[in-house]
């Protein structure tokens, strides 16, 4: 389990600590806003062609791990080989869509299905997750500024990605060996109670998705450092893995729910009003706990599935929408980018009141629908 949690702490690190210079480093080849946007959709095509193919079909565990963390590092040496050609980085993006499109629902699969007791498991991978987040953009903000030539940059991502890979050879398996076979999607993974929370992630992640491809440009036009926001937001986001649940025995899961909807709107569009440190930290607080809360309780939900395909396959269209979220914030957001990335923020915000209004019907449906059958059984 140890070997494992290290793997899923460096899978993250490394993909965060270049998350969070991807667009300025993009900025600075072609000087254009949006361009890191379209490389972080092509990145989004690739994770989603890569989900497809994993939700159709089933593969022994073990193997994917492996397979994954190859094309990881396969990324990174990509951009190690000549990183002053945009061409490098839309096929990096390739590469590390393929990559974390197998990693992601495998680690916590994995995981889950070692631990006896599989919510504190989902809670030990999220605040993983997040310790590397809040770590790696100050590393990486850090590097991008003391050296010019990014290629000591790209090896040192390049030697910890292989070297994570070599760990996986030795993750001791559970279980017996799954051969490759084509598969139909577990139907409890579409369940009427799922559905609805793919739908909602997804719109939340969109706002998220803007703030990774184009904050770090923002903040760097502004004259503030993008890895200070990154290290508040996860450091926030990780105490939200560790405190939810407890939050939620006080406050019912659905009005806890819409609260972290309202506030990741607040957050998201307080980008546009920041000048100073002090409100780019508030703004990273307020939207580290809520889109980390929103992301707990959503996991948690699945946690308790005991089948493993069911679990594998709605973890997988969850972390799917995450990274979707980003792909399409990226996608559709960058016309506008070029424009006015103020503008562009103030739109992004929108997507997560869609969402809040969408679980408002659905609960206020829910509890008409209860009320009704309490009426047909007196």
């Amino acid at each position: 389990m140890k070997r494992l949690l290290y793997i899923v702490f460096m899978f993250n690190f490394l993909f965060s600590l270049l998350t969070a210079i991807l667009p300025l480093l993009v900025f600075d080849i072609t000087s254009s806003v949006a361009t890191s946007g379209y490389v972080l959709s092509t990145f989004m095509v690739a994770l989603l062609g890569t989900r497809i193919v994993l939700l159709t079909h089933e593969i022994d565990a073990y193997l994917l791990l492996k397979i994954g963390l190859t094309a990881y590092c396969l990324g990174f040496l990509l951009l190690l080989v000549n990183a002053t050609a945009i061409t490098m980085f839309y096929l990096g993006a390739i590469m590390f869509g393929m990559g974390v499109g197998i990693v992601a629902p495998i680690l916590i699969t994995i995981i889950t299905g070692m631990s006896q007791k599989p919510n504190a498991a989902v809670g030990w991978h999220n605040s993983l997750l997040g310790v590397a987040s809040a770590i790696a953009p100050i590393l990486g903000v850090s590097l991008y500024y003391f050296f010019d030539n990014r290629g000591f940059l790209y090896l040192i991502m390049t030697i910890l990605s292989i070297t994570t890979l070599g760990l996986a050879i030795f993750i001791r398996r559970i279980g017996d060996k799954k051969i490759f076979k084509k598969t139909k999607i577990n139907g409890e993974a579409f369940s009427k109670e799922y559905i609805p929370s793919y739908i909602i992630f997804l719109l939340t992640s969109i706002s998220y998705g803007a703030v990774i491809a184009f904050s770090p440009i923002f903040f760097e036009m502004i004259g503030l450092r993008v890895d200070v926001f990154y290290f508040f937001f996860w450091s926030f986001f990780i105490l939200a893995q560790l405190s939810m649940l407890k939050i939620k025995e006080k406050i019912a899961e659905n009005k806890l729910l819409n609260i972290s909807i309202l506030f990741i709107f607040m957050s998201s569009l307080s980008i546009v009003f920041t000048t100073n440190y002090a409100m780019l930290i508030l703004t990273a607080i307020v939207f580290g706990v809520s889109y980390g809360g929103i992301m707990n309780l959503f996991y948690n939900r699945i946690a308790i599935v005991k089948e493993s395909k069911a679990k594998s396959d709605a973890y997988s269209i969850f972390g799917l929408m995450s990274y979707l979220g980003v792909g399409l914030g990226s996608m559709i957001l960058s016309p506008i980018a070029n424009h006015s990335l103020m503008v562009l923020f103030i739109i992004s915000s929108l997507f997560p009141l869609v969402g809040g209004l969408i679980n408002l019907l659905l609960d206020r449906k829910s509890k008409a629908n209860m009320l009704t059958n309490k009426q047909v059984e007196i």
